[in-house]
C-alpha cells in the first residue's frame, strides 16, 4: 500500500514531460502542415533561385570563348567528380519537392473554399501570382528537356567538320572534344542554339522563368517572415532585378549564338 501511494504525483507538481518526436515524425508533420509546407516551399525556392543565378554565371563563360567555358565544364565534370551528379540529383529532388508542395497547398486552398467569393481576390492579383503553378510545371518540363538536350545528348547532335579529314561528320554532343581532348561544351552550345526551333524554345522558357521568379522571389521573403510594410518596396524591387538579370543573362547566351557573336570553330552547322 505504501509503495502504491508513493507513485502518486501531486496534482500541483510538475507535469510529465511530453515525448519528443523523432526526426522522421517531425518531418512528416512539417510536410503535412500547411505552415511547414509553405516554409519549405520558400526555402527550396530560395535555393533554386541561387542555383539558377550561379548556373547562368557559369554559362556566360561561353561569351569568353572556348577556353573559358570548356575549362569551367572540365572543372565541374572531373574535378568535382561524383559530387556533380549528387548535386544534380539533389537539385532535381528539391525542384520536385518545391513544385509538389506548392500544388498541394493550392489544392488545399481550393478545397477549403469550394464556393468562390462574390468578389474574387484575384481581381487585384498579378498575372504572375495567378499562374505560379502553371509556370512552375512548364519550368520543370523544360528542365527535363534541358537535361535530355545537353546533359545526356538525347535530343540533337552536331554536324561538324572533322579537322583531320575536312569532311562533315555527325557527332553526339557528348562526343565533341577540343584540342585538349576535353568535352567541347563551346561547340555543343553553339550547335544547340544554332537551331532556330531550339533557340525559340529556350527563349520562351526564359520568359516563363522570369514571370515565375518575378512573383516567387518576393513571395519567398514573405513566407519566411522577412517581408513587412517597411521592406515590401525594396524586396519587390530586388525580386524584379534578380528576375531581370537571369532573363537577360540567359537570353544573351542564346542570342549571341543566333546573331553569330559566338561562332563555331569548325563551321558545319
Amino acid at each position: 500500500m505504501a509503495s502504491a501511494t508513493a507513485t502518486v504525483r501531486h496534482p500541483k507538481g510538475p507535469a510529465e514531460p511530453a515525448a519528443s518526436p523523432d526526426a522522421g515524425t517531425f518531418l512528416r508533420e512539417a510536410l503535412d502542415s500547411s505552415v511547414g509546407a509553405k516554409v519549405l516551399v520558400g526555402l527550396t525556392g530560395a535555393g533554386l533561385v541561387l542555383f539558377v543565378l550561379f548556373h547562368m554565371i557559369g554559362n556566360l563563360k561561353l561569351l569568353q570563348g572556348p577556353e573559358a567555358i570548356n575549362g569551367y565544364a572540365y572543372f565541374l565534370k572531373h574535378d568535382l567528380g561524383a559530387l556533380i551528379w549528387i548535386a544534380r540529383a539533389s537539385l532535381l529532388f528539391i525542384f520536385v519537392l518545391h513544385l509538389s508542395l506548392a500544388i498541394r497547398l493550392k489544392l488545399r486552398s481550393v478545397a477549403a473554399r469550394p464556393i468562390p467569393y462574390a468578389f474574387p481576390g484575384s481581381a487585384q492579383a498579378s498575372v504572375a501570382s495567378q499562374t505560379m503553378i502553371w509556370t512552375g510545371v512548364v519550368i520543370l518540363l523544360f528542365t527535363l528537356f534541358h537535361l535530355a538536350h545537353y546533359t545526356f545528348g538525347w535530343v540533337k547532335g552536331a554536324e561538324v567538320i572533322d579537322p583531320t579529314t575536312g569532311h562533315l561528320v555527325w557527332k553526339n554532343y557528348l562526343n565533341l572534344t577540343d584540342a585538349k581532348g576535353h568535352h567541347d561544351v563551346y561547340e555543343m552550345m553553339v550547335a544547340g542554339f544554332s537551331n532556330v526551333y531550339l533557340a525559340i524554345l529556350y527563349l520562351i522558357a526564359q520568359i516563363v522563368l522570369f514571370v515565375h521568379l518575378r512573383h516567387g522571389i518576393p513571395s519567398a521573403f514573405q513566407t519566411l517572415g522577412l517581408k513587412n510594410a517597411r521592406f515590401r518596396g525594396p524586396i519587390d524591387v530586388l525580386g524584379l532585378i534578380l528576375a531581370l538579370v537571369i532573363l537577360v543573362g540567359n537570353c544573351a547566351i542564346v542570342l549571341a549564338v543566333k546573331f553569330e557573336f559566338v561562332q563555331a570553330q569548325y563551321k558545319g552547322f
